[in-house]
């Protein structure tokens, strides 16, 4: 086959007058839309400032997502008015593999605090806060409330019936979910219903520490830099008779383990690598089509 050179087209040629009497086109993409970044002040179950982070893609919304890591600041010298965004952005950099929505971000800030203090306010935090799991149920039961209300409406454009108790009942019901979802709550924190989720972990509970005052995670030089993987509330596991055991959890029910931020030779040995893993999970995958359902909804908190 021969290829023969062509003549470009004029743009007259392109857009004949008798077909485009007002001229070419104008192609006019809309603007491209960037993450949003929300960094939000709140009390923890002490009373002290904490930050909340996540960032959010397209229009600005103040509902966070469920789905959460947890930071606990311990250097004494570490500012607490950092953009908490900029901290996921740069530590996450180009290892992550984006599944999903994006996380929520919380920090604490206990100078000088220990694992076994860290899980300790965990746990406290937990307490007075609950699980992702509440925030779940409340959505699906917003969903189920919604599809009544469809199916009401539809059955009454068939048929026209006077109000009955019933009905007045059932209206009691939804103003009381409306109040629900209108009340101003901080999201649950993360825990995993399944022990398939927390597979190669054997604890069904972690938190990260942050040991450093320089809160830059961007860059190669950040790369070295160590960040505390705790994990706790051991797993029991299924050892056979002769299995040698090079680690047992159940021996450490609060365990700290340094990790790089990023390692570039065996991916899930970093941190990121680490979180990137935990996302293959049905607490994962619940949380984000709670958040997804909750901003269809129209909510703006939980």
């Amino acid at each position: 086959m021969v290829r023969t050179k062509t003549r470009a087209r004029t743009l007259e040629e392109r857009y004949p007058k008798d077909k485009y009497p007002n001229g070419p086109p104008n192609d006019e993409f809309p603007p491209k839309t960037g993450f949003i970044s929300n960094n939000v002040i709140f009390d923890d179950h002490t009373g002290n400032p904490a930050l909340m982070s996540w960032r959010n893609s397209g229009a600005k919304h103040s509902l966070p997502h469920l789905a959460s890591w947890v930071f606990y600041m311990v250097h004494p010298d570490v500012l607490r008015d950092f953009d908490g965004c900029a901290f996921q952005r740069d530590l996450e950099d180009t290892q992550s593999l984006c599944r999903g929505e994006p996380f929520r971000y919380e920090f604490f800030f206990l100078p000088g605090a220990t694992a076994e203090e860290c899980h300790a306010h965990y746990c406290k935090e937990m307490e007075a806060r609950g699980a992702i799991w509440r925030q779940i149920r409340k959505v699906k039961r917003a969903i189920n409330l919604k599809k009544q209300e469809n199916a009401k409406v539809a059955e009454d454009d068939l048929v026209q019936e006077p109000a009955s108790d019933q009905d007045s009942t059932s209206d009691q019901e939804s103003a009381s979910d409306q109040d629900a979802t209108a009340n101003n709550q901080l999201p649950g924190l993360v825990w995993p219903k399944h022990d398939s989720d927390c597979y190669y972990v054997s604890y069904r509970g972690w938190l990260f520490m942050y040991p450093d005052a320089d809160i830059n995670c961007g860059g190669a030089a950040s790369e070295a830099r160590n960040i505390y993987l705790v994990t706790f509330d051991p797993i029991p596991q299924d050892w056979t008779e002769d299995e040698v055991i090079k680690f047992d959890p159940m021996e450490y029910p609060v365990y700290a383990k340094r990790m790089k931020a990023r390692v570039t030779e065996v991916w899930e040995h970093g941190i990121v690598g680490w979180m990137e893993m935990r996302k293959v999970s049905h607490w994962h995958e619940e949380a984000n089509h709670a958040t997804c359902e909750a901003l269809e909804l129209g909510w703006e908190s939980w």
